[in-house]
């Protein structure tokens, strides 16, 4: 769902979801939702 809204640029749109709605100003990459994964895990004591 990550990739979908922040990182795909959908043809109709020509840009991402999440930056039609106005929720980002900006391309978001995969490694952007590895690191918010990766915090996540820190933050909460799990590990991966």
């Amino acid at each position: 769902m990550l990739h979908y809204n922040f990182v795909r640029i959908h043809q109709t749109l020509k840009v991402t979801p999440a930056m039609a709605a106005g929720i980002t100003d900006r391309l978001e990459e995969v490694s952007d939702i590895v690191a918010l994964l990766e915090a996540e895990e820190r933050r909460s004591g799990r590990a991966a």
